[in-house]
């Protein structure tokens, strides 16, 4: 739906390093802006839905007396209807500029607004695009980057914006019921403010919603591996297999010899390079059911398993192909997308803690504000499995590997790479354990996230009318996009579950306030 390049941080001298970053980063499909004129249920037209309002968003809500910052918001409410529900989300992890879009009936968002009446509203995220408390992302104005401040953003806008529609004074809790939606970590946020701040939004939706942080997180890759053409695993397999041979026997002119074949032989590092294998690997995570062969993770696998017009059986064409083949693709494709004309070590090294890369506190960098809470409190180590499971991406790649990055990236934080407390993150926000009355949970089959939602394999988590759990075929928060239930019709009856359920929920709401 939305290309990779799009990813890269502008002003930032690397290229490849913050968009390794952000191909991993669990965030949220992008939505165009309609060219469509926004008018109100009576004929009145309404403001552009790119009209950026700001709110006095508190600094620290542990210490009001730090006093406020303008956070941005945007907002449509085109079907609203004086007692409908105002339909509340932040994008998370990203600029909120680029997903405008969330306000419209091209998302669940617009769907449930249209339905119920009611009012779209996003909020951007604290020290994400532009609503910064401070001028700057060094770590001690991001101590103020945690996931209690952004529950508390959602929970004190709620309660005290005035919202610029008419009447949007008189909608806070208790006078309209309030819907709280996200998709990825916005999703685990709507589970986590739901269970830290109980009676503030009347129902929730949570689609692909990562709830349980986990530091060694390999299981990123178990639905890629499944579920990517068999060939093209199996392939991915032998090479990675071999890698992890020639690094356990310390053969480094193998490894040398490796490199070099995709033209990565500058690469200081071996760790680097087996980051830079998993690129291709990241690619997945662009991918929507509408998506054809043309995307670059199916150039990908088409590269190594399509030779002289044949495709290759099961069991791909063998590791001396596979090498030959992914080498070339990386030679005279996939560099010259992900490094554009920098040099390999320029590009793809971490091991330069002076590298602009990792001194860059500039606002607006999601990378490095992001980064700040997966080392802080969230993890997510996207590494090799264990021994004795099948791996496309090599075990030479554990957390300590991105934990040694927290400390290039926040010095002043951490003198040595820090473990994530994702256990006490789980504890306090009740990871796989929420249980919430009205909050619909939507994930999907192909979502390299689901091993961090109630969907995980072997979890079991129960299905109530209370807390619904659908499950799609699709990929990362594919029931999110409207186009994607037309489809794919395992997506379409996930969307319309939640609607339904929206539907029941808000109709048994009752004011406890004028």
């Amino acid at each position: 739906m939305w290309a990779l390049t799009s990813l890269l941080l502008a002003g930032v001298a690397r290229a490849a390093i913050p968009n390794a970053m952000l191909r991993g980063m669990p965030s949220l499909p992008k939505v165009s802006v309609p060219e469509r004129s926004i008018t109100s249920p009576n004929g009145t037209a309404l403001p552009n839905i790119t009209t950026v309002y700001h709110f006095d968003q508190l600094i620290d809500h542990d210490n009001p007396g730090l006093g406020t910052f303008k956070q941005r918001y945007w907002m449509n409410w085109e079907y609203y209807e004086p007692g409908g529900p105002i339909v509340f989300m932040t994008p998370g992890e990203v600029n909120a500029e680029d997903y405008v879009g969330y306000v419209t009936n091209d998302t669940i968002n617009g769907l449930i607004a249209q339905q119920q009446n009611g009012a779209a509203v996003i909020m951007e995220h604290r020290f994400f695009g532009f609503s910064n408390p401070y001028d700057n992302l060094k770590s001690q104005s991001l101590a103020l980057l945690t996931i209690q401040q952004a529950i508390d953003d959602l929970v004190y806008f709620a309660t005290t914006a005035d919202l610029p529609m008419p009447g949007g004074d008189a909608v806070k809790p208790g006078q309209a019921p309030w819907v709280l939606v996200g998709g990825s970590y916005p999703g685990a946020l709507t589970s986590y403010t739901m269970v830290n701040k109980p009676g503030i939004f009347w129902a929730g939706y949570g689609s692909s919603a990562n709830v349980q942080t986990i530091t060694d997180y390999y299981d990123y890759f178990t639905p890629i591996r499944e579920y990517m053409p068999q060939n093209c695993s199996s392939d991915v397999q032998a090479v990675i297999a071999y890698l992890d041979k020639m690094y356990a026997a310390n053969d480094t002119a193998g490894i040398q010899t490796l490199q070099e074949a995709f033209a990565l032989g500058a690469l200081d590092h071996v760790g680097d390079f087996a980051t830079a294998l998993q690129y291709n690997l990241w690619d997945w995570q662009s991918l929507d059911p509408d998506v054809g062969p043309g995307s670059l993770f199916y150039q990908f696998c088409d590269a190594l398993e399509v030779k002289d017009g044949v495709n290759a059986g099961p069991g791909g064409w063998g590791l001396d192909n596979a090498i030959k083949s992914w080498g070339n693709f990386w030679n005279t494709t996939y560099y010259n997308y992900t490094c554009q004309d920098q040099g390999v070590e320029a590009c793809l090294g971490t091991f330069v803690p002076t590298d602009p890369y990792w001194t860059n506190v500039t606002v607006n960098n999601s990378g490095r504000s992001w980064f700040w809470l997966v080392c802080n409190q969230i993890g997510f180590y996207q590494v090799g499995p264990p021994e004795g499971q099948p791996a496309i991406v090599s075990r030479i790649l554990q957390p300590s590997f991105v934990e040694r990055q927290c400390v290039n990236m926040f010095p002043e934080a951490f003198t040595s790479p820090p473990e994530p407390p994702t256990a006490e993150t789980n504890a306090m926000y009740a990871g796989w354990n929420v249980n919430v009355p009205r909050l619909f949970f939507a994930n999907g089959l192909r979502d390299p996230w689901r091993g961090g939602t109630v969907s995980a394999d072997g979890l079991n988590k129960l299905n109530t009318t209370s807390m619904p759990i659908y499950m799609s075929d699709g990929f990362h928060c594919s029931d999110l996009i409207t186009d994607n239930g037309i489809v794919d019709p395992t997506i379409a009856v996930v969307q319309e579950a939640g609607l339904r359920y929206m539907k029941e929920w808000l109709a048994e709401w009752k004011p406890s306030s004028q």
